[in-house]
């Protein structure tokens, strides 16, 4: 028996799905119950495929947060039961990309939802809200071979040094077709711009951890963090006013790149850094606690601090 099949015989109220294939799977278990024989040609299979069932929600990030006026839509819509199947399904994408607001009001209907109403909220990792985490059946996906996602991406034309800067990105997610094409136009030019980048007074560096392309952006961290061992402690208190002052997607994405970085370290090191358990820590837990209204000028200097070798 499928995993999906397992759930899906007494299926719980909400499931954290975590993974790069979350989605897939979320596509699945949701065709399996609404269609136990995924026949693909009954009207549940049919509506689902033209994206018209009118008992399944799927939500996506409305720019670079799902909005509070997201969740509370899926909270007027809760109220009335399903019109064709025994159940509701609402699929929440990137739920670590919840608003605090939407986090909280998400909250209210896991704690006590209708009994037809199954949420599946999607994640790339477990650093969420515990409160979230809490009210969740957790489904951790076994993520696909490095060889075999290598594979498709060679299939689809892309180079070695193509392949790597991807995966350096992603972390092993599979990528859209947008970010397939970015890499192509960036891995050529990669070598200037890490020798331009290695040249920049600290005030022209930093303003590229703002930088839209994450490729540039991604190398701009590595530089800053390279230098990081040679800051002065008011270069670091500098650093970390400036980050505070930028966009929550950026703060997270520094410390998504600074985190794997870190781990890379430990791992070639053997662990062998004194600070690095404490560093991997702090920066496992610092979304959930930016999204607790920590003070995000502190935390920052604190992780930076710890950072520094």
């Amino acid at each position: 028996m499928s995993l999906v099949e397992s759930l899906a015989r007494k299926p719980a109220h909400a499931y954290l799905v975590i993974g790069a294939t979350a989605a897939q799977f979320a596509q699945k278990f949701v065709q399996h119950l609404f269609c136990p024989t995924e026949c693909r040609t009954c009207p549940q299979c049919t509506k689902l495929a033209h994206g018209t069932h009118p008992d399944f929600t799927w939500v996506s990030k409305s720019g670079k947060r799902i909005s509070i006026d997201q969740v509370r839509e899926l909270q007027q819509k809760a109220l009335y039961p399903p019109v064709e199947a025994p159940k509701k399904i609402y699929v929440i994408e990137s739920v670590e990309d919840l608003s605090l607001e939407a986090a909280n009001s998400l909250l209210k209907i896991l704690e006590a939802p209708p009994r037809y109403l199954i949420f599946l909220l999607l994640a790339k990792s477990a650093n969420i809200l515990p409160t979230i985490l809490s009210r969740c059946q957790i489904v951790k996906l076994p993520t696909p071979p490095r060889s075999q996602i290598e594979q498709l991406l060679r299939e689809r034309g892309l180079s070695d040094a193509e392949v790597e800067a991807l995966f350096s990105l992603t972390k092993g997610s599979l990528a859209d077709e947008p970010l397939i094409e970015a890499v192509r136009q960036f891995v050529p030019e990669r070598p200037k711009l890490q020798q331009r980048l290695a040249e920049l007074p600290e005030n022209e560096l930093w303003d590229l951890l703002t930088e839209e392309n994450l490729f540039v952006r991604r190398e701009a961290i590595l530089e800053v963090l390279r230098r990081l061992g040679g800051y002065s402690s008011a270069q670091v208190l500098a650093l970390a006013a400036m980050l505070s002052k930028c966009d929550p997607e950026v703060i997270e994405f520094f410390i998504q790149e600074a985190l794997y970085e870190m781990a890379s370290r430990v791992k070639a090191q053997g662990g062998a850094q004194p600070c690095a358990p404490t560093a991997v820590h702090f920066l496992e837990t610092a979304p959930w606690k930016l999204q607790r209204n920590a003070n995000v000028q502190l935390l920052l200097e604190s992780l930076l601090f710890t950072l520094r070798p």
